[in-house]
């Protein structure tokens, strides 16, 4: 009975995340929505021009709880058994939490990610992975690695992992199989509460053909 309610406890950063329904929340998804339809158009349509936006983790999670779920990304994008991913924004780190499983059988798995981008490797993000529970049980990270792997080279990214201080990091590489990539990330920076990102835009006609159709590859 205790490891099923430690499994069953539901971390308080989790709930707090959470954004009321209300008017609130469907304003932040909206604005969220709008920043990223504006990061679409900035991507596609500058050449050779740089482009930068900033989200707030409270207009990604309302945007998670509306219109990522009415639009239906959520079937394509999370992995099977994952749903209610809800994220908060440190100045050092990324939280992430999100419900796996149903029922009785569910539990909310959070994740802590230290990310930054790659000094002299174009396009290369790394993760490095310093918490994992489920419920408040700290669990084996090698699921979650599999998951993570297995998700990205499905969307077309590769992945490459080594340890720092024994934790696992994932190396991802954005368009890693073009030898003209179409675009270059040039900022990844963390502030409590928001994320910006900023690139250049390098080849908009190829890259717009990709955004038209970003599941083209997970279809046989």
């Amino acid at each position: 009975m205790t490891l099923w309610m430690l499994v069953r406890y539901e971390p308080k950063i989790y709930l707090q995340a959470a954004v009321p329904p209300g008017e609130q929340r469907h304003q932040l998804s909206e604005k969220c929505w709008r920043e990223l339809w504006q990061l679409y158009n900035s991507v596609a349509n500058q050449d050779e021009e740089e482009w930068g936006h900033r989200f707030t983790d409270s207009e990604i999670n309302s945007y998670l709880a509306e219109h990522f779920v009415q639009s239906h990304l959520n079937e394509h994008v999370l992995p099977e058994g994952i749903s209610e991913p809800r994220l908060v924004i440190e100045a050092d780190k990324i939280r992430i939490a999100f419900r796996y499983g149903t029922g009785l059988w569910s539990t909310i798995v959070t994740i802590d990610l230290r990310v930054w981008l790659v000094k002299g490797e174009p396009n290369v993000v790394a993760l490095k992975l310093v918490g994992f529970h489920a419920g408040a049980l700290p669990i084996s990270a090698q699921s979650l690695l599999e998951s993570i792997t297995k998700t990205c080279q499905d969307n077309g990214i590769g992945v490459d992992w080594y340890r720092d201080e024994g934790a696992p990091v994932a190396l991802l590489r954005f368009q890693a199989e073009q030898l003209h990539p179409t675009l270059e990330l040039e900022m990844l920076k963390l502030e409590p509460g928001a994320i910006h990102i900023k690139g250049r835009t390098k080849d908009p006609a190829s890259l717009r053909a990709f955004l038209a159709d970003p599941f083209a590859n997970l279809r046989p």
